[in-house]
Parts: C-alpha cells; structure tokens; sequence
C-alpha cells in the first residue's frame, strides 16, 4: 500500500526545491503531473549529464511523475493546466508573483477558482517584504542567511556548503507543508496556500547559531570543520586521508585521552571541562594534528572505536555510496526507463515498515507523457492533438 494512492499533484515548479516535493509526494504514491515550458524545466541544462544526456539535476528530483508540456503563455495551454487543475489535491509552484499573475497561476485566482486546493507557494526571499518578488537560488540564501559567514576556514571567506542543502530542505519543508494542509482541509473543508521560501528556511537552519546570538550575544565564526563551541571535534589529517573525531562531552574526552595516550591532558584541570577546551583549541587542535598524522587511517579509526570514541573516514561520495552501512539500508535505488535502459537515483530518506514508499517510475522526458494525459486524462481526439500541438499550444 502506498500511503498518498488517492492523492493527485500538478507540479508546475522548476529546479531543486518543488519539484523534490513533488518526488517525495510520488514516492508516496500520488499522482504526480509535472508540467513544463516546451523548452523544459532550467533544471534540465544543468550538468553533469548522463550517457543519454540527461541531466543528473533533473534526475535528481523527478522520479515517480508524468510530464506534460505546456506553453502557459497561451490561454488554451492554460485551459488544460486548469482542467487538470480541478481534478488535483495539491499544486506546487514556485513562480515568482508577477509571473504568475501573467500565466494565470496566481495564487488568488487559484484560492478563487479551485477553492479545494492546496497551493504550495515556494518563493525565494518570502512573501513579505521589499524582496518579496525577488528570484533567488540556493547559494543566495546561504549568503543572505549568514550560513556562508560561519563556513569556510578562519582566515578565508566564506564558502557555500558543498550540497544545495536550502532548496533541498526547502522542498522537505514544501511536502510537510503539503501534507499539514491536507490534514487541515479534512478538518476545515477547504484548502489554503503554504507559503515556503529559501530564505525561511535558510535562516530557521541557523537554529542554535540564531539563537545564541539572540540570547547570549555569541556570535558564531568560521572553523574549518570544527564546531567553534566544540573542542575537539572536527577533521584531521593521517598518513593517508582524513578522519572526523572529537569529544562532545567531558566523559567522551577521557576515553579519548585514554585512546591516544594523552596523559597531560587528561591530568589537565584546565582541559576537564569543554569551556576549558574551548579556550585551549589551538594547543589541543595542533597536538591531535602532529599525532594523527603519523600513522594510518585505518589504525585510528580502530583505535578510538575500541575506546568509544566517535570516529569517521572523511569519504569522498564514490565510497559513501559504495559503503556497506548505506548499501544495506537501500538507500541507492535502480529504475527502468522507458527507453530500456535504467537510471540509479537516491530514495527518500525515511520508510515506514508496512508501506511502499518508493516510487518505481523514472523520471520523464520532456513531454513524454502529453499526448496520453491529453487523450485519457482529458478527452482529446488524435485531431485536437495534432492541431494544438501545430499551434504551439505543447510539445
């Protein structure tokens, strides 16, 4: 059984963070119908590409849908889009408002139209505010947030972090949205619009970092791989790659002490405590370092293990892939394309026991499915078809 069988999406967003949302809804077992400009989703220009020129982005974000393409600048594309409209649960948009206002998708008119329905409204900078109707992308967000201050070594600039972390938790936060307001339409009768952006989101993952500076003043600065509230804990260097331990209590630093023999530091009243530490970082960071480059990989991860230390290879993704611990919890899938030939993607990262949560469909190509959707879903003769399709109504 999938949990959402009776659930239908419209997907009408582009890039990372709607259309996840809509790849999680489907992996859910919605119906998922992602509908594109003739020219496709920007996503799909996007490299690394695939032996089949596919690009790996797009990939990345569409399993389990169909796709339609339409040229919503047109009033007849826009009569389809809202047919299919009045038979879907869920809309995911992340058009920005002028826009849509101009292709018909705004979210007053819909509100208006299709009182039911649930709009997820994925912006850039919110709906409120000078920046209201501003594009943005994931790496703005970090800077804008203050994530890429805190990110990075301490004499350098700031970095973005290595994945699109804020449109990717942004389209989680878009699905839970979804799903809160399914739950509020069975209650109420009547849909809503859930309002998500990068910018929310990107500054509700401060959390803690917020927060301290909020309650306690403590402004949070860059440290590499560390944590500046945090000593140890962070990478080092060995003789041939890099491990990630620390100690992140009091009890956990005598068996690390214990692990690596550090006997002037476990006898150090000044060290007891991570207050202590933290004021002593660049004494400990440097003696870890000048110990831990001296001897393999292999030797310290079994080292501190043995001690119950917390300790990790610092992988490359080729072999984080490749790592038994995430071979045995599935969380690479393979799929068969249309074509024949099959695609390997990851799976959403939650299950439940009794439930299919995987949706087996590979994502589409660009207008794969138009024809089918227009004749079965809505009604349209091989002729309606053939004429639209000359008009430049879809591709």
């Amino acid at each position: 059984m999938s949990p959402l069988k009776e659930i239908r999406v419209i997907d009408i967003s582009r890039v990372l963070a709607g259309p996840l949302c809509g790849q999680m809804l489907a992996d859910m077992g919605a119906d998922v119908i992602k509908v594109e400009a003739p020219e496709g989703d920007e996503n799909r220009k996007w490299g690394p590409f695939n032996k089949e020129q596919e690009s790996c982005n797009y990939l990345s974000v569409n399993r389990g849908k169909r796709c339609i393409a339409l040229n919503l600048k047109m009033d007849r594309a826009r009569s389809i889009l809202y047919d299919l409209i009045a038979s879907a649960d869920i809309l995911i948009s992340s058009f920005l408002p002028k826009t849509a206002e101009a292709l018909g998708v705004g979210d007053a008119y819909l509100r208006k139209r299709f009182p039911k329905l649930v709009i997820v409204n994925i912006s850039a900078f919110g709906h409120k505010g000078e920046l209201a109707g501003s594009p943005g992308y994931d790496t703005l967000a970090q800077a804008f947030s203050g994530i890429m201050s805190i990110t990075g070594e301490p004499e350098g600039m700031g970095v973005r972090a290595g994945v699109s972390f804020v449109d990717l938790t942004t389209g989680v936060y878009a699905y839970s949205g979804a799903l809160t307001a399914l739950e509020h339409r069975r209650k109420t009768g009547s849909g809503t619009v859930v309002r998500v952006s990068l910018l929310e989101t990107a500054i509700s993952m401060l959390g803690y970092h917020a927060v301290g500076w909020m309650e306690a003043s403590a402004l949070p600065f860059k440290q590499g791989s560390g944590i500046w509230h945090l000593v140890p804990y962070q990478s080092f260097k060995c003789e041939d790659g890099e491990i990630l331990t620390g100690a992140l209590n009091d009890h956990t630093w005598v068996n690390f002490c214990e692990a690596l023999s550090l006997r002037e530091f476990a006898l150090s009243d000044e060290l007891k405590s991570n207050e202590g530490r933290v004021k002593s970082r660049e004494l400990i960071v440097q003696k870890l370092q000048d110990l831990f480059i001296t001897k393999p990989v292999s030797h310290w991860v079994a080292l501190l293990e043995s001690h119950k230390v917390p300790v990790v290879v610092v992988n490359t993704i080729d072999k984080s892939l490749a790592h038994p611990q995430v071979v045995d919890n599935e969380m690479v899938v393979e799929l068969k394309k249309a074509s024949g030939s099959s695609v390997r993607l990851l799976r959403t990262a939650f299950s439940l026991d009794d439930a299919n949560c995987l949706s087996g469909v590979a994502p589409p190509s660009l207008g794969e499915h138009t024809d089918a959707i227009l004749r079965e879903e809505l009604g349209f003769t091989n002729s309606d078809i053939e004429s639209m399709k000359h008009e430049g109504v879809f591709r």
